[in-house]
């Protein structure tokens, strides 16, 4: 098993020396809340819908989202992270089972990306004040000694919270991780909702942009298209956005429209993309059932159409779309060596297309799915320099697959 890498040119992570897809979801309180049984049975169906990335957290203290009160109540089977709330004395079960999580992971094929200082709008620097400038930098030290050699992880500093606030807390740890980890692990920042991680983008510890959008959702297009122009480029990943099914965001029900909105904004501005659902990340009684949720396995269909592709080579195209008109969401990208292009249409919409753009005069075969179902729908033939091209009537969005004959 290899460690990720950023590729050569800075658009995506390589591993074993092949191009990766970046496709995650989140299971946060992994070893806080769940058995080696539960993580059995989900990390098993993500990785049979194609998921590659699982994020997780390590001190672990939500809100609830629903009605903004705080949760501390250890769970039966629940462990300290440390022992008496104090960074200096890690809790060695608990790491003896986050051993076991990250072997479990890796036997399924998914890369953990670890947050060792937790989130919930900081609840570990901010409320609790349990990570401090005494204690973050041993803490730091620690955990790049224990997991030097350990290829199935990176990290993932911050503590959703604007990147700006509590920026001296997070060097510090920076400064202990790199002090022991030999230069073998990539290093994130997690920022929190409507941020990104690009405040840190010059810093050469910063290995990607992770972005935050939580549940304005209709900025990830722009988002992404602001970070993937950033010099010196770097990857960037939509890390979080509007959970499936999610009760905590401004605009609900979060439907499985929304989730593969969001996914394939990520993807055709030059971005990866991480999915979630709201009964997985809390645990609810819930959580098993909605692994098969409508989302989890759209994802797949996503990942199984790229994957088909040479997906590293689709470059951002907004003038794939002919004129000043184009809708909000339609977004587009084509490769690098010109010769296949892909479309989203985030509903049913005519939009009129630069073919000859594309093309170079030559005929153009597209061809419609639905990323619903994975159906492979209407195929044509398209000439000239505009063409008017219609979605079609029985999808609610829909992917156009454009290739030069």
């Amino acid at each position: 098993m290899d460690f990720l890498r950023v590729s050569d040119n800075g658009r995506y992570f390589v591993r074993g020396g092949k191009p990766f897809f970046w496709l995650g979801d989140t299971v946060w309180p992994a070893v806080s809340w769940f058995s080696m049984e539960e993580l059995e049975v989900y990390f098993s169906r993500r990785a049979e819908q194609g998921f590659t990335v699982e994020h997780i957290m390590l001190p672990w203290a939500s809100w609830d989202g629903i009605d903004g009160t705080q949760d501390f109540t250890m769970r039966p089977g629940e462990m300290e992270l440390w022992l008496n709330d104090n960074p200096d004395t890690p809790n060695e079960a608990f790491f003896e089972k986050l051993d076991q999580v990250i072997e479990l992971a890796g036997k399924h094929g998914l890369l953990l990306t670890i947050m060792p200082n937790g989130g919930s709008g900081g609840m570990h620097v901010e409320y609790r004040k349990i990570l401090t400038m005494k204690n973050v930098r041993n803490w730091g030290k620690w955990l790049g000694r224990r997991y030097r050699d350990e290829p199935n992880i990176v990290w993932v500093n911050g503590f959703d919270v604007p990147p700006w606030v509590h920026e001296d807390i997070a060097i510090e740890f920076n400064a202990g991780i790199f002090e022991e980890d030999c230069g073998n692990h990539l290093m994130f920042y997690h920022p929190c909702g409507g941020t990104t991680s690009s405040h840190f983008h010059n810093e050469d510890w910063l290995a990607a942009n992770f972005i935050q959008t939580w549940g304005f959702y209709d900025t990830v297009q722009s988002m992404v298209t602001a970070d993937y122009h950033r010099n010196p480029t770097k990857p960037v990943v939509h890390v979080e956005g509007a959970y499936e099914a999610g009760t905590e965001f401004p605009t609900v029900p979060i439907t499985s429209w929304h989730v593969r909105e969001q996914a394939y904004w990520a993807f055709l501005s030059g971005g990866f993309h991480t999915y979630g659902h709201g009964d997985v990340w809390r645990k609810t009684p819930y959580w098993k059932d909605t692994l098969d949720a409508k989302g989890s396995w759209q994802m797949k269909i996503l990942k199984d159409f790229f994957t088909s592709l040479q997906w590293w080579k689709l470059v951002p195209d907004p003038k794939l779309y002919h004129g000043m008109g184009v809708e909000r969401g339609f977004v587009g990208a084509s490769s690098s060596d010109g010769d296949f292009a892909v479309l989203y249409y985030p509903y049913r919409w005519v939009q009129p297309v630069n073919i000859g753009r594309f093309g170079g005069g030559k005929p153009v075969t597209g061809e419609w799915m639905d990323p619903q179902t994975g159906k492979w729908l209407s195929k044509a033939v398209y000439t000239g320099e505009v063409c008017n091209i219609t979605s079609p009537a029985q999808c609610d969005d829909a992917i156009l697959l454009l290739k030069v004959e």
